[in-house]
Parts: C-alpha cells; structure tokens; sequence
C-alpha cells in the first residue's frame, strides 16, 4: 500500500510517516520543507519505505504528477499554518490560502486519480473548545463557530472536503485530533505556538522554573495516538461516519506533567500562578474532545495515558541526536 502524506516533515504529519513506514508501508511524504537529519534517519530505519518530496500543497497539478508516478493509493492531507494572533494580523492571506487551497487541491487530486481514500487531518479547532463549558464533551454534533483563522480555515476546509469528494464519489474521512503533544513537536514555521507540554518540557530541560498562570487539564493528545488513530481511518475498509472526534480517554492538568519532569530533572522548579512564562491558549479549560465514536469502532482512540507518555516521550527525547 502506498501513501501520501502532505505537511509530512510537520508535527502530525511526522507521526503520521513514522506509523505508516513502522508498519512496513510506502510511503510519499510531501513538504515544502526538508526533512532534517533526524527525519531522515527515522525514515533508514522504517521497516518500510519513505520517499521525501518537495512540493506545495497547492498545486493541484504537481499533486497529481506524484500520485501517478508513485502510484498512491490513499492520502493522509496534515499540511497545514498553525496560526497565532500576531500571524493573523499579517498573514491572514496565507494562512487562509495553505489551509483552504491546500484542500482543495490534495482532494480534487485525489478525485481526479481515483484514490481508494482521502483522510482529512481535522483539529479540535472547529469547535471554538474553550468558549465551552469547563470539561464539556465534545461531540461530532457540535455545533462549529471557531473564531480564529485556523479554526475558521480547518472548519471550511472540512466543507471544501465534503464536497469536492462527494461530488467526485471519492471516499473521504475526517479525523479530528485534541491540543495534541509529543515526539517530533517542534517550530517548523508554520506551528506558531508549541503546546503548553511541549514549553514545559523545553525549560524542564535547561533547569528553568515554569510558571503556569493556572494548571490547565485538558484531555492532551499524544501525537503518537493522533497519528495511529488517523492511520486506522486510511486503512478500515469500511467506515460507518464521514468524521471522527479522535479525543483520548483521560484529562490531567499539567501540574501532573511538571511533577513528573521535577522528579527527573531535578534542578527544574514550577509555580502555578503569577504572571507565567507558558502559553496556555486561553483563560479557562474549555470542552475536551471526544473519542466516543472511534472507540465504539475501532477500540480505543489512544493507547498512551500520563504515564506511558511520559515514559515514551522522555525515552525518544534522550535518542541520540543526528547531525
């Protein structure tokens, strides 16, 4: 089976090449950015193939001439811009143009060659989470009012899916993942603010104090479990809904995560309240992604609860490092 995956030297989409070259799958991981050496070597060791290919998301046309040479089957589309206030205010164009065009074209591509399935990489973001209630479960039904561009941009790109693959009678899934964290997170320039886990982390790391205006709890989805939950949605044969809340099974609030990096690093020192020094997103919890309609289907959304992340994240982040 033969993949593409676009956005695939991102954050998700990494994860996403990782499983997919893991399990012994081909696959043609689509960025505007190079792989860095790390990348690289994850790839020489997959029990399958990866083959890295510059390219823009937008052009419809050279999507199209890769599907073909390669002979895809399925496309996974993360290509994304994360984007944050301070871009909004300047980038707006681009940001609308990557995240709506982009969609279109990988599905009109896809169409137009036939693939046995499109997967559409969705995001929490639709939903405007954190104007919900504290600990609210979000469900598919929600209504979507997301109020930032990214949000608005993932929102219309789900519609432009829905259409463009309907029309053309090409199988189609959205997937959408929670606040998500974890290996291969990292400033590729188009992921403004990193996760509040992945800041902590990174001053954990240099023996910083993190100071959380609150401690956030939210359902944090490791991008691990993002990425094989999305796979699983490329690969069913059968799907019985056109889109999945992909949300893991527990919530724990980052003093849990701190605790943890204080018992292991032990020079890091963290204080909840005061002004902060960890971008949180917002003021209040918000409502948590489900996975209710995964799990009835496929089994659990997410393997990996506090505890084994942690374990797992640490372990990859201890990996010797590629130059």
């Amino acid at each position: 089976m033969t993949y593409l995956v676009t956005g695939a030297t991102g954050f998700i989409g990494t994860n996403i090449v990782e499983h997919l070259a893991g399990e012994g799958g081909r696959v043609v991981a689509l960025s505007n950015v190079a792989p860095s050496a790390r990348q690289k070597q994850m790839a020489a060791k997959a029990s399958g193939e990866v083959i890295f290919v510059l390219g823009d998301v937008r052009d419809q046309t050279g999507l199209e001439e890769i599907i073909e040479r390669h002979g895809v089957e399925r496309l996974i589309h993360a290509a994304v811009i994360t984007s944050n206030a301070e871009r909004e205010k300047t980038g707006a164009s681009l940001i609308v143009d990557v995240n709506l065009v982009g969609a279109a074209a990988a599905a009109t591509a896809a169409a137009n060659k036939r693939l046995r399935r499109f997967v559409l990489v969705g995001s929490v973001g639709v939903f405007s989470a954190y104007n919900l209630p504290d600990g609210m479960v979000i469900e598919e039904s929600q209504p979507q009012r997301a109020e930032t561009l990214y949000g608005i941009s993932k929102s219309a790109a789900e519609r432009i899916v829905r259409r463009i693959c309907s029309l053309n009678g090409l199988p189609y899934v959205i997937g959408r993942v929670a606040t998500a964290f974890g290996p291969w997170e990292h400033d590729s320039g188009y992921r403004d603010t990193l996760s509040p886990l992945h800041q902590i982390t990174r001053i954990a790391r240099a023996d910083g104090i993190a100071i959380l205006r609150r401690d956030r709890k939210s359902n944090w989805h490791y991008g691990r479990d993002a990425a094989a939950a999305l796979v699983t949605l490329a690969q069913a044969e059968s799907l019985r809904y056109s889109d999945y809340n992909l949300g893991p099974q527990w919530v724990w609030p980052l003093g849990e995560w701190c605790a943890r990096l204080a018992q292991r690093f032990p020079n890091f020192r963290y204080e909840i309240g005061g002004e902060g020094n960890v971008e949180l997103y917002s003021s209040n919890d918000g409502g948590f992604l489900s996975g209710a309609r995964f799990t009835e289907e496929f089994g659990p959304s997410a393997c990996f609860d506090l505890d084994a992340a942690f374990a797992d994240f640490m372990s990859w982040l201890d990996e010797p490092q590629t130059n």
